[in-house]
């Protein structure tokens, strides 16, 4: 009877390993309008596309114009990495992103900064499109590296949950 309290007690305190991290607040409505002022076209639209496959009650859409987008994708400065606003930031939210990047990269970096303005902080659990460093290549045993269909592989089962925690579960899914 112990040894049966004991596991049941343990199964009860040992949270769930989860690594995403929430970094900022969630956005109010079911959608978040972005408009890209970049060459990456493609890209940004896979990396919509990418959070938008996951099961989580948020949608990433296109804005109309640029006065009334949720989100901005620029070009930032020369030589640095992606930048964006974490959670929403009415009215000052962005998406930065440097110029020169393979397809691959520029989808990964777009998903991965369109993960922050989600709400989601850097990941801890090693392979996902929130890890602080994401490595795309042949030489990384990351899935996110190996897939044929870019789409279908960059937001990783974590940070679904991320999103998941932040926005809830779409019905029906």
């Amino acid at each position: 009877m112990r040894l049966l309290l004991a596991v049941l007690c343990g199964l009860v305190i040992v949270p769930a390993s989860f690594g995403f991290v929430i970094g900022g607040e969630r956005w109010p409505g079911p959608t978040i309008s972005v408009w890209n002022t970049t060459s990456y076209a493609g890209p940004v639209l896979d990396a919509e596309r990418a959070w938008n496959t996951t099961p989580a009650s948020i949608r990433f859409v296109p804005a109309a114009d640029e006065g009334s987008a949720d989100v901005i994708v620029r070009y930032g400065p020369p030589h640095e990495p992606g930048q964006a606003s974490v959670g929403y930031a009415p009215g000052d939210s962005t998406v930065t992103l440097p110029r020169g990047l393979s397809r691959m990269v520029s989808t990964t970096l777009a998903a991965h900064e369109l993960g922050h303005v989600l709400g989601l902080g850097h990941e801890s659990h090693g392979c996902t499109v929130m890890a602080a460093v994401v490595r795309v290549g042949p030489a990384t045993r990351c899935k996110i590296a190996a897939c044929k269909t870019i789409v279908r592989c960059l937001v990783q089962p974590d940070d679904a949950n991320g999103a998941i925690a932040l926005y809830g579960r779409r019905s029906g899914r």
